[in-house]
């Protein structure tokens, strides 16, 4: 027998997926489609290939930068802030919540399930409906228009590739995203541990978590060659600039090049 509360779970759940482009939320996200549009950004990943130096570098050039998870914690050396604030983990959400709420960033998304059903309210949030396709290896779940819902499989930076999609950016640039940690689960199911790699810019990062961890690149990698196949049909380019990456699943630029072709570009809008 189905529990009561999950029954009416599953019942809001339709409903706010039905409806959710009449809602508040999806009505936001209607109008900030392609506000951005034909732009560059930065989809800042929390490897131990991130620096400050970079990101320093992105401020001082105003680029418009995604940033994810616990990326707070390395404010305290930069000047640098995200543009966009991105978390799917209602775990971390839930608990490191007033670090979440500080988060000074233009835009948080955050997905609406978890104030509806965790009543988890973030300070700032802008809400999208979170569609969980984690066991779906079609590409066709993504969407360059995330008015009705976001395809969250794998990791939360594909969740800010459809986000900088939906508002309009066409070259989108990952940097700090090493795709290798020190616990994987491979395509395989295989669990490998290696001690010696850094999972993270800062020592710490997730120690309150570190030990239940482990990461899922074999579901992750599926995910990158799936959004590389959407946007392959698309004018969308993602490039991955990150400084050390096992990521092959996009074109490969280093972070000075990245640079030069965003200088390229606006230095061509502006003749």
């Amino acid at each position: 027998m189905i529990h009561p509360l999950l029954s009416i779970q599953a019942r809001t759940q339709t409903f706010l997926l039905k409806h959710f482009r009449h809602t508040p939320y999806g009505r936001y996200m209607a109008k900030i489609r392609n506000t951005h549009l034909g732009e560059s950004c930065f989809i800042i990943g929390n490897g131990p290939s991130l620096t400050v130096e970079d990101l320093e570098t992105l401020h001082n050039k105003g680029i418009d930068t995604f940033a994810v998870n616990r990326i707070y914690q390395i404010f305290p050396k930069t000047v640098w802030r995200p543009t966009y604030y991105v978390n799917t983990d209602a775990v971390l959400i839930r608990d490191k919540l007033s670090e979440v709420d500080q988060i000074p960033a233009k835009v948080k998304f955050i997905p609406l399930q978890n104030k509806y059903y965790l009543g988890i309210k973030v300070k700032g949030a802008k809400h999208f409906f979170r569609n969980d396709l984690r066991e779906n290896d079609q590409p066709e779940g993504f969407a360059l228009d995330c008015t009705n819902q976001v395809n969250t499989r794998g990791t939360v930076t594909i969740v800010c590739m459809q986000l900088a999609m939906h508002l309009g950016y066409k070259h989108i640039y990952l940097l700090g995203i090493d795709h290798n940690f020190d616990k994987v689960i491979t395509e395989n199911g295989e669990v490998i541990i290696d001690p010696s790699v850094k999972n993270y810019f800062i020592e710490g990062y997730d120690d309150d978590v570190a030990k239940e961890v482990k990461h899922d690149l074999g579901t992750t990698t599926k995910a990158y060659y799936d959004v590389r196949r959407f946007i392959d049909k698309t004018d969308v380019r993602i490039y991955n600039a990150s400084r050390k990456t096992k990521l092959e699943a996009f074109e490969r630029v280093t972070f000075e090049e990245a640079m030069t072709q965003i200088d390229s570009r606006k230095a061509s809008a502006e003749d």
